[in-house]
């Protein structure tokens, strides 16, 4: 089974990604496991980390850098309400 594509997506306090799939689906994805890697390096300036576009479904940045849907879809987890009213 593919992964739905991202319809939305928002930048979030401490590298978090709140997202909006296009089946409905809102989750959120932490993007710091992945900033030690090479190709992510320049979103550890949060200037950066903030230049986006959703491309052929998922989130590419203006770096080049990019992850499949199903890394989004699957690697992020539901929302807690509570949890995003804090963000």
């Amino acid at each position: 089974m593919q992964s739905p594509d991202i319809k939305s997506a928002k930048i979030l306090k401490n590298y978090k990604i709140l997202l909006t799939f296009k089946n409905g689906a809102r989750k959120i994805f932490d993007m710091k496991p992945y900033l030690k890697y090479t190709v992510f390096k320049p979103l550890n300036d949060e200037n950066e980390f903030k230049k986006f576009s959703i491309i052929d479904g998922t989130i590419e940045w203006e770096c080049g850098a990019d992850l499949s849907t199903d890394t989004f879809f699957i690697e992020s987890y539901n929302i807690d309400e509570d949890e995003l009213e804090e963000m």
